[in-house]
């Protein structure tokens, strides 16, 4: 029984009842006769005919890319992409990244801040420098970015591409030309590595509209590495066949030297978690050579992808985020901090209070996460 869009029950047992699971449910019946079924590969999800089934069947209101659409919007959907298919994607110059530190953490503004950071690396989020009204960015030089969110001129920069839908559809509808532009001015400010943005794939919505997703983010890493900044590919999935296209895809394109994965939605959940990872395992080994990898989210995952990645660059939200929220790290043990209330007066910088937040979590990291590395 397919959930209703106002299901009463919990959201995991909702998430679990759209999981994709082969080993309990065969594909579909309906996947067969599809005409997107080679690239798509079918949906496991017991009570489905079809992932029309997921359809909101509200097709002047919904935006998603849906056979159900009226047809010269899913026509013109399928046209911006060129289609499925990743093939036709053109295939770009390596450019080779020359981020060194393991653990970099994110910087969201520098609001409530009077210092500058001190740091040798930075993130901060792609969809947050660019002026999208004007199509250009929200910053003229590197001295003007750095200032502005309070970090070192010569820090090393990295632009996220993680967020949440609304926030990163916006670098798609810019249009090829625009974006192609915007990319220009970030290589002009030496953005050091962009990931690119993570267009959802999700359970409840019919898999067209994950083949969508994917393909544009293969069109946003080719953007950004023809104009000559180091990208990752964020190559997530649904199904199994979804990692097959990406195997096939980055063991072709030697170009793809790193990936960008997030654990703190869908991949986050425990019951999901190991899966990802397992798909990710396997991208590694079948490109048959080194690749890195970017990773939000759970830093447990660090372990595991150090062992089959050749570097893992952890980016570090939590201490931001704490800091915000007037939050003090304080050690609990040697393998895990204790956050505890640290009120400011009115008006007051949060400068020190960052400052300790971050440096003792990324000592927390290092030690649980990256002690050979910060041994050698």
């Amino acid at each position: 029984m397919i959930p209703a869009p106002f299901d009463t029950r919990s959201d995991e047992t909702v998430i679990n009842a759209l999981t994709h699971d082969p080993k309990a449910y065969p594909v579909a019946l309906g996947c067969h006769g599809c005409h997107h079924f080679a690239a798509c590969g079918g949906l496991c999800v017991k009570g489905l005919f079809d992932c029309l089934d997921l359809c909101c069947n509200d097709p002047d209101n919904c935006t998603r890319v849906c056979r159900k659409a009226p047809s010269v919007r899913f026509a013109d959907q399928l046209r911006e992409i060129d289609g499925f298919d990743f093939g036709n994607v053109p295939r770009a110059p390596l450019v080779n990244h020359q981020i060194r530190d393991g653990i970099v953490p994110l910087v969201y503004h520098g609001s409530s801040r009077v210092d500058q950071l001190s740091g040798s690396a930075f993130a901060l989020r792609l969809t947050d420098i660019v002026n999208f009204r004007e199509k250009t960015l929200k910053f003229s030089d590197r001295a003007a970015l750095c200032a502005a969110y309070r970090i070192p001129e010569d820090a090393q920069l990295i632009l996220s591409g993680v967020n949440q839908d609304h926030r990163i559809e916006p670098w798609w509808t810019l249009g090829s030309a625009a974006r192609i532009g915007i990319i220009e001015q970030m290589r002009r400010l030496g953005i050091d590595m962009v990931t690119t943005p993570n267009f959802s794939v999700v359970l409840d919505q019919p898999r067209t509209d994950d083949m969508h997703a994917m393909k544009r983010i293969l069109i946003a890493f080719s953007e950004f590495a023809e104009g000559g900044i180091p990208c990752a590919l964020h190559a997530h999935g649904r199904t199994e066949r979804d990692f097959e296209r990406w195997t096939a895809e980055i063991a072709e394109r030697t170009e793809i030297e790193v990936l960008s994965y997030e654990f703190t939605t869908g991949p986050g959940r425990r019951a999901r978690r190991s899966w990802h990872l397992d798909q990710l395992a396997g991208l590694a080994t079948a490109a048959g050579r080194d690749l890195d990898i970017v990773v939000r989210g759970d830093p447990q995952v660090v372990e595991f992808l150090r062992g089959h990645f050749r570097k893992v660059i952890y980016l570090e939200t939590s201490a931001f985020m704490k800091t915000l929220k007037r939050q003090r790290a304080e050690r609990d043990g040697n393998d895990r901090l204790r956050w505890t209330l640290s009120p400011t007066e009115p008006d007051e910088a949060l400068d020190g209070l960052f400052s300790h937040n971050l440096r003792e979590r990324v000592s927390l990291l290092r030690s649980l996460y990256y002690a050979e590395e910060a041994a050698e």
